[in-house]
């Protein structure tokens, strides 16, 4: 049976990290299912979905402990299972754009969440006073994708923002 982890690293960005854990997953017999990693200030975060045997992830787990202090890195381990696929009605990804605004990011997503709207992706970089949001969003059956599409144009309008949706 194949058991699956979650793993977050945040270090100082420096050449080699990314290196150094991938190593100790391959050393431990688990593969990388699915990997994140970005740069924020002088920080370096990974995330990585590894799969493996049990012997295998305990392995892991046991191993980066010792790593992790070794590399200066604060790492975060949960066991999970396989994502398992919902059938959406649509896919969309959305960006927004315009002055930099606090609330926007609360808005959008309490919109998502009171019409029960799945946000499978959230970029958000303020800089300079500008703001730029990338969202990708599942939405089910029930919610009807012209409706969804009328009122983002409307929240987006009512905080200055340009708005593009792509299929």
């Amino acid at each position: 049976m194949t058991n699956y982890l979650v793993v977050t690293a945040i270090g100082t960005d420096r050449p080699g990290i990314v290196n150094e854990l991938t190593k100790l997953v391959t050393n431990a017999d688990c593969n990388i299912v699915d990997s994140r990693m970005a740069v924020f200030g002088n920080e370096c975060t990974l995330i990585l979905l590894l799969s493996g045997q049990w012997n295998a992830i305990t392995h892991f787990e046991t191993t980066l402990s010792a790593k992790s202090a070794q590399l200066e890195l604060i790492t975060l381990m949960k066991r999970t299972s396989e994502h398992q696929l919902v059938k959406y009605s649509h896919s969309l990804s959305i960006n927004l754009q315009g002055n930099d605004a606090p609330d926007c990011a609360v808005k959008f997503t309490e919109y998502l969440t009171k019409h029960t709207i799945d946000l499978a992706g959230l970029r958000t970089e303020a800089k300079d006073g500008y703001q730029h949001i990338e969202m990708i969003v599942n939405i089910p059956q029930h919610v009807d994708v012209t409706n969804f599409k009328n009122d983002f144009n409307q929240l987006a309008h009512d905080l200055n923002l340009t708005i593009n949706f792509n299929l």
